[in-house]
């Protein structure tokens, strides 16, 4: 099933409407307490994501489901210039657009810099280090924009096989969506860019 989408943004927007959508998504599908809180957590790390990213932003945030368990998605419409998007960049603490602190942070900064424009990207002054990115979960550079994808999965794994990376193990042992979320994509396609987080059923519920 597919719940009702709610339109958020960065101002706050339809933050309550979202989270009511996912109790009543947590009704229908008679889910016990545990996984009650899992979903609302999950969406309340989502809705907090979108209301950190600079400029005026909005999107569209919904549930999916299917027989292995439920996906929160997050997605939002690229409708960005070269300029807006230095003038993002120019706003932002660090100039580059290109680090971020903690998982969350590792995951906004992916979705902004998606849904700044990959293409537009490229050439620019962000001075994008491709090989830390790699590293840090994007699964794919694509320089014909057909698909990118970032992974918190992948990002797990490089960090665990990276014994100097005890700063990034620490960030992913204190992360509430990293130990909550199965796997969390960010990706892009065409003129959307989309946040999705993946949890298994819990045959417990």
């Amino acid at each position: 099933m597919k719940t009702n989408e709610i339109y958020v943004s960065n101002q706050g927007t339809g933050r309550e409407d979202a989270l009511n959508e996912a109790e009543k998504y947590s009704d229908y599908q008679k889910l016990g307490h545990r996984e009650r809180m899992h979903i609302r957590i999950l969406t309340e790390e989502l809705l907090g994501m979108v209301e950190t990213i600079a400029g005026n932003f909005y999107a569209y945030y919904w549930i999916e489901d299917d027989y292995e368990g439920y996906q929160l998605h997050l997605e939002a419409k690229i409708e960005m210039s070269t300029e807006k998007m230095d003038a993002l960049i120019e706003a932002s603490s660090d100039k580059t657009n290109s680090r971020a602190k903690g998982v969350m942070g590792k995951l906004r900064n992916v979705f902004q810099y998606f849904w700044l424009g990959y293409k537009e990207s490229l050439g620019t002054t962000t001075e994008m280090n491709y090989s830390e990115y790699m590293f840090y979960g994007l699964t794919s550079i694509d320089t014909v924009g057909r698909s990118n994808t970032w992974s918190l999965s992948q990002y797990q794994t490089a960090v665990k096989e990276n014994e100097s990376s005890l700063e990034n193990w620490d960030e992913l042992e204190k992360s509430i969506i990293a130990n909550l979320a199965d796997d969390v994509t960010v990706g892009v396609k065409g003129d959307n860019v989309e946040m999705i987080i993946k949890k298994k059923w819990n045959h417990t519920k």
